[in-house]
C-alpha cells in the first residue's frame, strides 16, 4: 500500500520510466556543512551593511546585523532532517531523458500529484532563481488535503529545472539555454504520457519557460504566469494610457532595475566566478539568496523557510550549475528581437512583484485569456500566498483553459 495515497501512480500512457526517489543527505555532509557555518566569518561593520531601511534608495542588501542573527539560528535550532522529511512526504521521481547524446542523459528530478481521473488536466509548474521546487510544496499540500487521487482535477508535476536542486546538467560539452531546458521538460511531459497536451505554469525564469514551450511545442497548450514582462517591441517610455496604478506598477520596475540588477548582471557575465564563491561557503550563499527572499516578497518570509531553501541549495550543489539563464536572458537575442511569440491561452496572475505589466499595455496580448491583480503576495506567489495562488491556477486551467484533447 502507498503511503502517499494514490498520487504517486505514473499515468499507464507514461513512456519513461520514473523511479521514485527519496532525499537523504548522507550525516557526513550534514556535519560538514556544519562545521564550514561554524567556521565562517562575518565580516566588520560598516556603513553600507549597517543600512536597513530601502526608502530613498539606501539599501544596499543584508545587514550584518541579519547575517549574524541567521547564522545562529541555522547553527542552533534549524533540523535538516524536519525538513527532509517534509519534502520526502510527497512523491519524488527521477527520471532520464535522453537531450543529445543518448550515452549522457539529463537526469530530472521532479515532485508530482498525479490524478487518476481519466479527463485530469497535466499542468507542468516551474520554479525560477533562487527558487527549487520546494516553492510548490505548499501548493501541493493543500491539493492533497483538498482532494484525493480520484478526484483531483489536474496532474500536477514540479520538476527541479536542469541545472537545479536533485536534477543533473546542464551538460558539459556544450552551452545550455532557455530553448534547450523548455525542449528537455517538452520531453519530461511526453515522457510522463502528456503527449497530447498539458498546460505549462512558471514564475521568474519558469514563466520564461512557460512562454518558450507555449511558442515551440504543440503539446503545449496553454500557460499561465505570475511574472510577464513586455517585450523590447513595446515602447517601455510611453505612458500615454496608463493610470495611477500602472505608473506605479513602473516606477517600482524602474528603481528595481536601477538598483537592484547587480546581481543578475554578475550571473549573466561571470557566471563560473560567482558560481564558484557561493559554492564555497553556506554563509556566502546565504547572504545571496537571503537577500533577495527578503527583497522580492511583499511580506517577510520566515528565516526558517529562508534557511531551509538556501540549505537545500547547498546540499544539492547547485550554485554554479544553475546560474546559467542569466547569460541567455540577458543576451542580444532576448534583448533585442523580443520574447517568443505566441497565440496559444494565457493567463496571468498579478502579485506584488518587482515588475506588473501595466494595464494599458494588456494589448500586447491578445491572447491573454484570464487576468486577476492581488495586494499580497510577491515574486515567489506559490510560496507566499499559495492558496491565492491555487485558485487562479485552478480558475484558468479548468475553467477558462478547460479540458484538453
Amino acid at each position: 500500500m502507498s503511503s502517499f495515497n494514490g498520487f504517486d501512480t505514473v499515468p499507464a500512457a507514461a513512456s519513461g520510466k520514473a523511479e521514485p526517489f527519496q532525499l537523504h543527505v548522507p550525516d557526513s555532509e550534514v556535519a560538514d556543512f556544519k562545521d564550514l557555518l561554524r567556521l565562517s566569518r562575518i565580516g566588520p561593520e560598516t556603513w553600507e551593511n549597517s543600512v536597513s531601511t530601502r526608502e530613498g534608495g539606501k539599501y544596499f542588501g543584508v545587514t550584518r546585523d541579519w547575517l549574524s542573527s541567521a547564522k545562529t539560528t541555522w547553527l542552533t535550532d534549524f533540523d535538516w532532517r524536519k525538513h527532509e522529511s517534509r519534502i520526502n512526504s510527497f512523491p519524488n521521481f527521477k527520471i532520464q531523458i535522453e537531450d543529445g547524446e543518448p550515452q549522457q542523459p539529463l537526469s530530472i528530478h521532479f515532485a508530482a500529484l498525479f490524478s487518476k481521473k481519466k479527463d485530469a488536466v497535466p499542468v507542468l509548474f516551474m520554479h525560477g532563481w533562487p527558487g527549487c521546487h520546494l516553492e510548490f510544496l505548499p501548493m501541493l499540500d493543500l491539493l492533497r488535503t483538498k482532494y484525493t487521487a480520484e478526484t483531483l482535477p489536474f496532474h500536477a508535476v514540479v520538476p527541479s529545472l536542469p541545472g537545479y536542486g536533485l536534477s543533473s546538467g546542464p551538460p558539459l560539452d556544450r552551452d545550455f539555454a532557455c530553448a534547450d531546458a523548455a525542449r528537455v521538460l517538452n520531453k519530461l511531459m511526453v515522457e510522463l504520457g502528456f503527449g497530447a497536451g498539458y498546460i505549462a505554469q512558471g514564475g521568474d525564469l519558469g514563466s520564461f519557460l512557460a512562454r518558450q514551450l507555449s511558442s515551440t511545442y504543440d503539446e503545449c497548450k496553454a500557460y499561465h504566469v505570475n511574472l510577464l514582462r513586455a517585450g523590447p517591441e513595446v515602447d517601455q517610455s510611453n505612458t500615454e494610457g496608463l493610470d495611477e496604478e500602472d505608473l506605479l506598477h513602473l516606477k517600482k520596475a524602474k528603481t528595481w532595475w536601477e538598483m537592484g540588477l547587480g546581481y543578475a548582471i554578475e550571473h549573466s557575465t561571470r557566471p563560473a566566478t560567482i558560481g564558484l564563491v557561493l559554492s564555497s561557503n553556506p554563509l556566502a550563499l546565504l547572504a545571496w539568496i537571503g537577500e533577495k527572499y527578503l527583497e522580492w516578497s511583499d511580506t517577510d518570509i520566515e528565516l526558517e523557510q529562508i534557511l531551509e531553501l538556501t540549505s537545500y541549495y547547498w546540499f544539492t550543489s547547485s550554485l554554479p550549475r544553475c546560474i546559467w539563464p542569466y547569460r541567455d536572458l540577458f543576451s542580444a537575442r532576448y534583448q533585442k528581437s523580443g520574447w517568443p511569440k505566441t497565440d496559444k491561452p494565457l493567463g496571468y496572475s498579478a502579485f506584488c512583484d518587482l515588475a506588473v505589466l501595466p494595464k494599458g499595455w494588456q494589448k500586447h496580448f491578445p491572447n491573454m485569456k484570464f487576468r486577476r491583480d492581488h495586494d499580497k503576495g510577491g515574486h515567489f506567489a506559490a510560496l507566499e500566498q499559495p492558496e491565492l495562488f491555487l485558485e487562479d491556477v485552478e480558475e484558468f486551467v479548468l475553467n477558462v483553459v478547460g479540458p484538453l484533447p
